[in-house]
């Protein structure tokens, strides 16, 4: 016995509604991680639902933005403009910012230092005696 014939038109019980888009976004997935591995296609899927949330899936030999180039180089639609470009070269900055942040933080906290030079260990030695000190002055206060 076959499934019967749907009309396709917005479901409006919302429970209802919510169990169909968990089920289809579910088999969605399951054809785009099939289609990647039985036709070795670069497949990127984005969902929103809603309410907003996002579900995403992308194969595992590529990224997101590896296909959205693709996609623009063949299409010659434009997806980035220039305020986009400044976006992401900033995004890029500050998570290199990050990461440098996170470094000088594992030396202060006295990890990583095989790595420094003496002449690198004296700005350290500094600033963690600037601290001890004003941590002892405001012992000192209270």
């Amino acid at each position: 016995m076959g499934r019967g014939k749907i009309e396709i038109k917005r479901i409006e019980n919302s429970t209802n509604r919510q169990v169909t888009y968990s089920k289809r976004r579910n088999g969605i997935i399951k054809k785009a991680k099939e289609i990647t591995v039985l036709c070795d296609a670069k497949v990127s899927l984005v969902i929103f639902s809603s309410t907003g949330k996002m579900t995403d899936y992308c194969s595992p030999s590529s990224s997101l933005i590896e296909i959205l180039d693709r996609y623009q180089k063949s299409s010659g639609k434009k997806l980035w403009d220039a305020k986009h470009e400044y976006l992401s070269a900033e995004v890029d900055r500050i998570k290199k910012e990050n990461d440098t942040m996170q470094i000088e933080l594992r030396h202060l906290k006295g990890e990583d230092l095989t790595s420094l030079q003496p002449k690198e260990l004296i700005p350290i030695e500094k600033a963690l005696e600037d601290g001890y000190d004003r941590v002892r002055a405001k012992q000192a206060s209270c």
